[in-house]
C-alpha cells in the first residue's frame, strides 16, 4: 500500500511497467485491485496483459485467464514467451489437454520451443493433464536443461504415481547434469520413495539427506518424518522429529499424526502437550488429528473425556466457527455413540459444507440410523449442495449396514444418471456388501461379473462373509474362495479352511480331504 501511494504521488501510475509490478504484488490478495489497475490504463502492452493472466492463474481463476489470452490474440497483440508461460498453468490445472496441445503447436509456430521456461511449462502441463509421455518427449528434446527442468519432470512422474521412475530420473540428474538438487527436489524425492513402497530405500535416502545437509530444512525433515510414519516406522519418525531445531506447527502436526496413524493415542496426547509447553500454537489440523485419535482409544470413558476436553479447548481458542473442526467434532461424537450431541453441533454450524453434511450422514450410518442418514442426505440436496463420490460412499455404506436394499439401488443408479458421478470400485463394493448381507449371494456374484472393472479381494471377501451368514450353493463358495486365493495368496490357507469347514458341514468328506491337501500345498 505504501509503495502504491508513492507511485501515485510521483505520477508513475500510468506506466505499464509499474502497473505490471503492482499487479504482481496485489495478486497475492485477490483480483479486486488487480482488475482496477488493469482497467486504469488505456494502452496496455503484452507484458501488462501477461501479468493479469498470471494473476488470474495465481487466484485459480483459470477460465478467466484463458479468456484473457484469447482476447490478447483477438486484438492483435503479439504474444511472447512470458504470455505462454503465464497461460500454460491454466491448461495444466484445468486438465485441458486439447487446448494445451493447441498452445504447443502455437509455440512451435512462433519459434518459442527452445525457450527453457516455455519447455518447462509444457512438461508441467502434460504431466498434470495425465499425458506424461508427451511431457517426457519435450524434456528429452531439450538442448539445455536448468534445475527447474529436472524438478518439473521429477514432480511429473510423482504426480502420475511413477515413484520408481522419478528415482531413476533423480539418479540421472546426479550423473548427467551440473545442477545439485535443492530442498524442493529432495522433498519430492521423499514422496517418490514413499510411492515405491521400499522402506529400505527410505532409510538409504535419509542417509543422503543427512550427508548433504538437507535435514536443516524443516520442510524436508517433516516430509521425512511423514514418510517413516506411513511406513509404520514411528520410532524413526520420532528420531527425525527430535533432530528438528526450530519446530514449526507443521512438524508438530506431522508427529501427532504419525502417532495417530500408528494407533498410539497417548503418545499423540503427550506430543500435543509438549507442543503447548513449547508455545507452538496449534491450528485446526493439530486438533483434527487429536479428535481422530480419540476413536482409537480402548477405554470409551477416557476417549469421551479427552474428546470433550479438546472440544472445550477449541471453544477457548476461538476455533468453534471453523467448519473443518466442526465436522471433525461431529464425526467424533457420532463415532463415540453420542449422535444427539453430533446432531446438536451440526445444527449450530452456520454455513455447512459438503464435509459437514458427510460427517453427520456417516455418523448416522455408523450408529444404525439409516432412515435419518438418508433424510439428512435429502436435506443436503434440497440445500443445493452437489454430492461427490465420497458422500455417495457414505450413503451406500449406510444402506448396506442398515439393510436398505431398495434405497441402495436407487442411489447407486442415481449417481451417474442424475448427478454425473461415476461409481468407483468402493461404490461397487458397497453394493456387493449390501446384497451379501441380505443373503442374495447369487445376485451378488452376477453383479460382480458385470462390473466395468476388475474386482479386488474386498469385493470377493464381502461375498464370502455373506456365504458364511446365509448358507447358499457351495459351488458359489468354491468359486469365491478360488478368486480370493488367486488375489490374496498369502491368506489362501484361511480361505480354503472356510471352504473345508463348509464341505464338512454337508458331509462331503472327499471334498474335505481334497481341500485340506490344497491347504497343505498352499
Amino acid at each position: 500500500m505504501m509503495v502504491h501511494g508513492l507511485v501515485v504521488k510521483m505520477g508513475f501510475i500510468s506506466e505499464p511497467s509499474v502497473l505490471t509490478a503492482l499487479i504482481g504484488s496485489y495478486s497475492v490478495y485477490g483480483m479486486g485491485t488487480c482488475w482496477s489497475l488493469f482497467h486504469q490504463i488505456r494502452d496496455k502492452d503484452v507484458v501488462l496483459w501477461s501479468a493479469v493472466v498470471s494473476a488470474c492463474v495465481k487466484n485459480k481463476d483459470y477460465l478467466e485467464a484463458l479468456e484473457l489470452f484469447r482476447r490478447m490474440q483477438f486484438i492483435g497483440l503479439k504474444v511472447n514467451h512470458v504470455s505462454i508461460v503465464s497461460i500454460l498453468p491454466a491448461c495444466a490445472n484445468l486438465g485441458a489437454l486439447r487446448l494445451g496441445r493447441e498452445i504447443h503447436g502455437f509455440i512451435i509456430k512462433r519459434m518459442f520451443s527452445r525457450v527453457i521456461s516455455v519447455q518447462n511449462s509444457l512438461v508441467d502441463m502434460y504431466a498434470k493433464c495425465r499425458n506424461l509421455e508427451s511431457g517426457i518427449r519435450v524434456f528429452d528434446g531439450m538442448l539445455e536443461k536448468d534445475l527447474v527442468s529436472w524438478r518439473t519432470v521429477i514432480r511429473g512422474y510423482i504426480e502420475n504415481e511413477f515413484g520408481i521412475e522419478a528415482i531413476n530420473i533423480f539418479s540421472k540428474m546426479q550423473l548427467l547434469s551440473f545442477f545439485a538438487p535443492d530442498e524442493f527436489v529432495v522433498r519430492d524425492m521423499i514422496m517418490a520413495v514413499l510411492q515405491s513402497g521400499e522402506n529400505k530405500l527410505g532409510s538409504a535416502f535419509h542417509c543422503y539427506i543427512m550427508k548433504n545437509g538437507f535435514l536443516a530444512f524443516v520442510s524436508v525433515a517433516t516430509a521425512l518424518l511423514q514418510m517413516y510414519a506411513k511406513f509404520g516406522m514411528v520410532c524413526s519418525a520420532r528420531s527425525v522429529f527430535d533432530h528438528i531445531g526450530n519446530k514449526d506447527v507443521i512438524a508438530w502436526n506431522a508427529m501427532i499424526s504419525a502417532y495417530t496413524q500408528s494407533k498410539l493415542p497417548f503418545n499423540a496426547v503427550d506430543a500435543f502437550t509438549q507442543m503447548l509447553h513449547m508455545n507452538a500454537k496449534p491450528n485446526e489440523f493439530s486438533l483434527i488429528s487429536l479428535l481422530q485419535m480419540c476413536s482409537l482409544m480402548a477405554s470409551q470413558e477416557v476417549s469421551h473425556e479427552l474428546g470433550d476436553s479438546i472440544h472445550a479447548f477449541i471453544e477457548k481458542v476461538g476455533y468453534s466457527r471453523n467448519v473443518y473442526l466442526s465436522s471433525a467434532l461431529i464425526d467424533f461424537y457420532c463415532r463415540s455413540g453420542r449422535v444427539k450431541q453430533g446432531k446438536a453441533l451440526f445444527d449450530e454450524v452456520p454455513v455447512k459444507d459438503l464435509i459437514c453434511w458427510s460427517s453427520l450422514i456417516n455418523g448416522y450410518g455408523l450408529n444404525g440410523y439409516g432412515i435419518e442418514a438418508l433424510e439428512t442426505f435429502s436435506n443436503m440436496l434440497d440445500c443445493g449442495i452437489k454430492p461427490n463420490e465420497i458422500i455417495f460412499l457414505s450413503v451406500l455404506s449406510t444402506c448396506s449396514h442398515c439393510g436398505l436394499e431398495y434405497e441402495g439401488w436407487n442411489w447407486f443408479y442415481s449417481m451417474k444418471e442424475k448427478y454425473n458421478v461415476t461409481p468407483k470400485l468402493a461404490h461397487y463394493a458397497c453394493m456387493v456388501d449390501l446384497l451379501s448381507r441380505q443373503g442374495n449371494i447369487e445376485q451378488a456374484v452376477d453383479f460382480v461379473k458385470k462390473m466395468p472393472m476388475e474386482p479386488d479381494k474386498r469385493i470377493w471377501g464381502a461375498i464370502l462373509a455373506g456365504c458364511r451368514l446365509t448358507p447358499g450353493p457351495i459351488e458359489i463358495v468354491k468359486f469365491v474362495v478360488e478368486q480370493l486365493a488367486t488375489l490374496d495368496p498369502q491368506n489362501s490357507t484361511n480361505y480354503y479352511t472356510i471352504l473345508s469347514d463348509l464341505y464338512a458341514s454337508e458331509g462331503r468328506e472327499e471334498d474335505v480331504e481334497r481341500t485340506r491337501r490344497l491347504v497343505e500345498n498352499a
